[in-house]
């Protein structure tokens, strides 16, 4: 009975944070959504409970694709290979059955797509996705059916060069069908043209989401808050998490100086200031009413939180950035980060949620919440997603057969949607991985408030070395840079604006 109640709670965090945000006190919120659920758990028998934005999933509903005979055709999906260090599409193809769930789930997918449409899928994995389908593309080759692409390693070299159709007309494909990334959609898409998009065809969509993760042993050890609870209060802000790393940081060897060898607040990268910009509900750029994107670093609140983020990244005796070990660490991810994490070094680790499966063998518990909010009056929390290791699906011009390659993409991302997902979101991670029940509806109000940051995706007039330099004290205020650099920005902007506008 305390399972199930634990349970019904974590479920209803979702939707009393993020699809209630209307009311004012959680607490009412969970009590009665957790009621609901309750209701609805008699009534089904299952438990079952999907979100609004779809990351959980019920039962398969029908879809009325048709079953095409297309005569061993091979289909050929470009993606990255394992070159790419932990972020290679590893939910694009498997010889066979493991009995390791994502690896299993993808060869059902793919053994019910091949089967029903009699084709071959084809993997062609490759380290460098970007360069290699544009030299394809230029060059007028049908090489690829399918480009699985990280959004910023796409951007220019494929999008605003004309070189991907636009999914919006893309035979078959409907964008409104859960098994489409919503937020994806509406975020990425210029001029109601939409060129590359997260679906659930692959994981790295979820994989490349910026969370946050909290050592228990350290948060016990200096009688820290509960995270959840702060969480779930609607408390856990900035200024709460950076009084927290500065009660865990300690000079434990005892040189009289913080180094590698010592015991931190926060271990994150330079990068990742961005992301605690994104966490407070700041875009580097976004799309306005036209759905044209405009430069939005700078405002007031802005400034402030990057401010704040400078008190927290920039403070090098409470926050250790993993290229401060480049010189001694040739990995200074696995080698350096993944260890000092697994240590108990550090009080939180801001990573890509993949993370979370890569620390599998770590003996001490860990937590999982968002990255915090600027302060207690925003709504909602944030986690951005990673646009170069995010992965998203894109079909080259060169196709010569659109209404088989959107008929079989559309199958794939719906077969997907309840093969795959569910190996991902309720078996690999919610069960395999995460340590506790608080982390799984924790999980879910990240999956459910992820956003993309069109700034981290072109990088218009390398905007987004403003925070690597903010994380190393080098950067000017925000309104200085934004007098500095502001024009740069925004003709590097409108350029890519001007390609995108004239692709038919």
């Amino acid at each position: 009975m305390k399972l199930k109640i634990i349970t019904m709670i974590s479920a209803a965090i979702l939707i009393a944070f993020v699809l209630s945000c209307g009311k004012s006190d959680p607490v009412d919120n969970i009590k009665e959504t957790a009621a609901q659920n309750e209701d609805a758990e008699n009534k089904n028998g299952q438990g079952e409970n999907e979100t609004e934005d779809g990351n959980s999933v019920g039962a398969k509903p029908e879809y009325a694709l048709p079953a095409n005979d297309f005569a061993k055709y091979e289909f050929r999906i470009l993606c990255r290979g394992e070159e790419v260090q932990h972020w290679w599409n590893n939910d694009i193809s498997a010889e066979a059955e493991t009995g390791d769930p994502i690896n299993d789930a993808v060869f059902t997918r793919n053994q019910t797509i091949e089967e029903k449409y009699n084709i071959t899928l084809k993997s062609l994995p490759d380290a460098s996705v970007g360069a290699k389908a544009s030299r394809s593309i230029k060059a007028g080759s049908d090489d690829y059916d399918l480009v699985v692409v990280g959004l910023r390693d796409g951007q220019d070299n494929l999008m605003t060069s004309g070189y991907l159709f636009d999914l919006m007309k893309m035979p078959y494909i409907d964008l409104t069908k859960p098994w489409w990334d919503q937020k994806a959609a509406e975020q990425l898409s210029i001029n109601k043209k939409l060129f590359a998009t997260s679906c659930d065809v692959t994981v790295r969509d979820k994989d490349a989401i910026i969370i946050l993760m909290f050592s228990k042993t350290l948060l016990k050890n200096n009688e820290l808050e509960d995270p959840y609870q702060l969480v779930l209060s609607g408390k856990w802000t900035l200024d709460k998490m950076h009084s927290m790393m500065k009660a865990a940081s300690k000079d434990i060897n005892g040189d009289g100086t913080m180094d590698l060898d010592d015991q931190y607040g926060l271990l994150t990268q330079y990068k990742h200031s961005q992301y605690l910009f994104n966490g407070a509900e700041e875009y580097m750029s976004s799309l306005n009413s036209e759905k044209i994107p405009e430069i939005t670093i700078y405002s007031e609140r802005a400034a402030a939180i990057c401010e704040k983020i400078l008190e927290i990244q920039g403070d090098k005796n409470i926050t250790i950035n993993a290229e401060q070990a480049a010189s001694k660490f040739t990995d200074i991810w696995d080698a350096f980060q993944v260890p000092m994490f697994a240590e108990d070094r550090a009080l939180f680790y801001h990573a890509g949620m993949n993370r979370v499966t890569l620390l599998r063998t770590m003996e001490t518990d860990f937590g999982i919440i968002p990255p915090p909010k600027y302060d207690e009056s925003q709504k909602n929390y944030h986690a951005a997603v990673d646009a170069w290791c995010t992965s998203a699906v894109s079909v080259p011009v060169t196709v010569s057969d659109k209404e088989r390659t959107g008929l079989i993409l559309e199958a794939l991302a719906y077969e997907s949607r309840y093969t795959l997902l569910p190996a991902y979101y309720d078996i690999n991670l919610k069960t395999k991985f995460a340590r506790d029940e608080e982390s799984r509806g924790m999980i879910d109000i990240i999956l459910a408030n992820r956003l993309y940051d069109l700034g981290d995706m072109y990088d218009w007039g390398s905007i987004g070395s403003y925070f690597g330099n903010l994380s190393q004290s080098k950067s000017d205020s925000l309104s200085t840079y934004w007098e500095k650099n502001s024009a740069k920005i925004e003709s590097a902007m409108q350029k890519s604006i001007d390609k995108l506008l004239d692709i038919e």
